[in-house]
């Protein structure tokens, strides 16, 4: 006993641990081995029962703490249970999908069960290396595939395509086929993608600075696509070694490419204005007149803000008494200032200059639109009323129309959207008995075209717009005339049918797209595309229906020569608006169409709105400069690169065997086409150069597209590439020696005057016998031979510089 009592009173042995047990319950009763695949393994995957495939509460214990228990906690035992992982698939170098072969075992939501050996299969494995692969595919099944190194180089997009797993329906039949647990999957047996899958793709984005000094511009920015041209910097660096002459001009590129009015009266200080010196700055009745009418005939006939027969009552009233300042509001001599520099652009100003009593400089309108800024500013009011948000609305126009605070325009768009609605123009105001008919119609108008204007900025910059259609309920305006409102009219006037042109027209027709231009905006520039491709061609579906709807408005085209202006101009810039859309929702698709079959619509539905975005700027300029100067934008510069990447990739090894089929890359491969395209290309350019000559800073954008243009033009035609290259460097010169001439006299220029220019140097590069051949550097690509005439590095870079490379291409993503 006493034996027996010393061996119970032993210390405690560690209990020998028990295994736990992996199987699932059904197979672990039948003693059989499992597969332990999750939901449903293998065995009871064959079963006529596979419903009854459960694991015991321990196997999230047996997991990594990686894995998310809620993926698994409810309906544990249910082949309808999956966990969603993401998964972060190898690109290849210039795309921003998966591989085809790491994605479709992506997409499977379950290994399916080896059914025996085939032909195609081989020899079986031995025992223990067919455990290991179970084991393997028992991880993978939890964790999902490996995550590969996303592809770093830096003009390459990297963004993803993530395929998440599909879940498996219960299956009723015992003897189901790997073909049919496919199709039940949602994968066909090429194992590619359809327009139900959920699309992940992450869209390019460019970030400018270092560390918390930084400055973002999303997708909808035109720099963004140059990584799609991988040797844009090596075809700028032959130029810029070839041309000596780009170091002689050096310094007064740099004051191209920053602006000559940069100096003076941009940073000229100035004291605070006040209604008297607003007043000293208008000019004369007859200047003032000529630019209201171009005013009312190129802008507000699509920016409805004012009533017309009211304001050129109150424009009359104020030159009535134009000697008594102090009987004058301030606020209206600003919105007069504002209207009349928004429509500078539009006029001869040599023609003014004959009705001017006193020299009207290059840069008056920059300084109205400069003292009614400050004076906005100091008013410091706090609840805007219209007036209010008419001169922000104008303000904006007129600043974009001289390229001013581009980078800002999103910010003052945003603000002027939310004071519009602290004000309750997004509530329809007939629900207020307050407010008469007259300003009720007024509202609309402001509204209508502050949320367009804020849209237009938000797809210019690549960001999400301010509003939604579902944040406001208030009306359209409607499709009337002015002079069929008055101030004291009591009931609404009867509205015009759509098809008949009216002085709210364009409004009316262009308000009937807004909902779906909102939404495509909004999807596009988000952070990531998590959509079905389906979704997308909805979105091209009702962009293009509203295409097709646009109103024709033949009875006006035969009444005057304005109202047929105005009808050109509202057919044009709805077409431009709706493409440009068109092209926001279709480029990230259509760049990854090379490697995709999915895309592959994507492509051709971008080529087609860039074409009619370029097509359409052709006709106007070749009809009216005035019409064409009022459709040019970002958009025309979105459609220029586009056009020039499609061309730029004819040559390109073709990574997919269904783009190779598809309709964009045969149209381009037609006799001809390429010509038809880049003729679209070069109009556009000369189009682009007029306005560029007229704002403040463009230079930089005007060199850019130029040497794109080039640079495509020499990848069709190789045997002329020297002599692209030569338009390129005669392009700058031309340009520079242009903008130089047309400020000759004016003072803001400074000591340097007219620099290296006062000669003429496209005449001398021109009597240049061509140019030389690109010579090879001596340090690893950086110093060129001596006496070659381009300056050492850490010196100003003559053409790089100008571009702004670093701004372009440094982070783009």
């Amino acid at each position: 006993m006493e034996e027996v009592h010393d061996f119970g009173a032993q210390p405690d042995r560690p209990r020998k641990r028990r295994r736990r047990t992996m199987a699932c319950t059904q197979c672990r009763s039948r003693k059989l081995r499992c597969d332990r695949e999750y939901p449903t393994c293998g065995r009871c995957l064959k079963s006529r029962a596979p419903t009854k495939c459960t694991y015991e509460d321990g196997f999230l214990w047996q997991q990594p703490t990686t894995v998310s228990t809620t993926a698994f906690a409810s309906d544990r035992g249910s082949t309808l249970g999956m966990p969603q992982t993401d998964q972060n698939l190898q690109t290849p170098p210039d795309s921003g999908l998966g591989a085809p072969s790491i994605r479709s075992e992506a997409l499977v939501s379950t290994t399916l069960p080896d059914s025996g050996p085939t032909p195609s299969d081989g020899p079986r494995h031995p025992r223990k290396h067919h455990g290991r692969e179970r084991r393997d595919c028992f991880l993978e099944t939890v964790l999902g595939a490996p995550k590969a190194a996303v592809n770093q180089e830096p003009y390459v997009n990297t963004g993803l395509l993530q395929r998440p797993k599909r879940v498996l329906p219960e299956l009723e039949a015992a003897s189901s086929s790997q073909v049919d647990s496919e199709n039940i999957n949602g994968i066909g047996p090429d194992n590619s993608l359809t327009p139900s899958h959920q699309l992940d793709l992450q869209p390019r984005i460019m970030m400018r600075g270092r560390e918390t000094k930084t400055r973002f511009s999303g997708s909808g920015i035109y720099a963004n696509l140059v990584a799609q041209f991988p040797d844009i910097r090596s075809f700028a660096e032959e130029i810029r070694l070839s041309n000596p002459i780009l170091s002689r001009v050096r310094p007064d590129l740099e004051r191209v490419k920053r602006g000559l009015w940069k100096r003076r009266p941009l940073n000229e200080p100035f004291p605070d204005p006040t209604t008297v010196s607003l007043i000293s700055l208008l000019p004369t009745k007859a200047v003032a007149d000529e630019l209201i009418s171009l005013y009312l005939t190129y802008i507000e006939s699509t920016q409805r803000i004012i009533h017309v027969p009211t304001f050129l009552r109150d424009v009359e009233e104020f030159w009535a008494s134009y000697d008594n300042p102090s009987i004058h509001s301030a606020a209206f001599v600003a919105q007069l200032l504002l209207i009349l520099a928004c429509a500078w652009n539009f006029a001869d100003v040599a023609s003014l200059q004959e009705k001017s009593s006193t020299p009207l400089k290059c840069y008056t309108a920059v300084v109205w639109v400069l003292h009614a800024e400050k004076w906005i500013v100091n008013a410091r009011i706090k609840r805007p009323e219209i007036n209010t948000l008419r001169l922000y609305i104008l303000l904006i126009t007129a600043q974009n129309s001289f390229g001013m605070k581009r980078s800002q325009a999103w910010l003052a768009t945003s603000q002027m959207v939310k004071s519009a609605m602290m004000s309750g123009y997004h509530r329809d105001p007939s629900k207020y008995a307050r407010i008469s008919t007259f300003n009720k119609e007024m509202r609309r108008r402001v509204w209508m075209t502050i949320v367009e204007l804020d849209l237009q900025v938000a797809i210019d910059r690549g960001m999400p717009p301010t509003v939604q259609a579902s944040d406001y309920d208030t009306l359209p305006p409607l499709n009337i005339n002015d002079d069929e409102l008055h101030e004291t009219t009591i009931e609404a006037p009867e509205e015009h049918p759509i098809s008949d042109a009216t002085d709210c027209s364009y409004q009316t027709a262009l308000g009937q797209s807004l909902s779906v231009r909102l939404k495509a905006c909004s999807l596009m520039h988000s952070p990531r595309l998590s959509c079905r491709y389906e979704e997308i061609q909805r979105l091209d579906w009702e962009l293009t229906r509203h295409l097709s709807q646009i109103p024709t408005w033949y009875s006006a085209e035969a009444s005057d020569p304005v109202t047929q202006q105005k009808v050109m101009l509202w057919k044009a810039s709805i077409e431009t608006k709706l493409a440009h859309s068109l092209l926001s929702v279709h480029t990230p698709f259509a760049i990854e169409a090379r490697h995709e079959p999915l895309f592959a619509p994507s492509a051709r539905s971008r080529l087609d709105a860039a074409m009619m975005i370029l097509s359409t700027q052709r006709r106007l300029h070749e009809t009216s400069p005035l019409l064409s100067l009022c459709t040019l934008g970002e958009w025309t510069h979105h459609a220029f690169i586009s056009i020039c990447q499609v061309l730029h990739s004819l040559n390109s090894p073709v990574a997919s065997a269904a783009y190779s089929s598809s309709s964009t890359f045969q149209l381009g491969n037609l006799p001809g086409f390429p010509d038809s395209l880049m003729s679209l290309v070069e109009a556009a350019l000369v189009a682009l150069e007029v306005r560029f000559l007229l704002v403040v800073k463009g230079a930089k954008d005007y060199f850019f597209l130029s040497t794109i243009g080039a640079l495509v033009k020499a990848k069709l035609w190789p045997a002329q590439a020297m002599m692209y290259k030569q338009q390129v460097v005669e392009r700058v010169l031309s340009f520079a020696q242009t903008l130089f001439q047309r400020h000759a006299t004016c003072e803001h220029l400074g000591s340097p005057g007219m620099g290296n220019f006062k000669d003429n140097q496209v005449v001398a590069f021109l009597a240049t016998p061509g140019m030389p051949p690109v010579m090879t550097s001596d340090f690893n690509g950086i110093l060129p031979p001596p006496n070659l005439g381009v300056t050492p590095p850490g010196d100003f870079d003559p053409f790089l510089d100008v571009f702004d490379w670093d701004d372009l291409t440094g982070m783009a993503m």
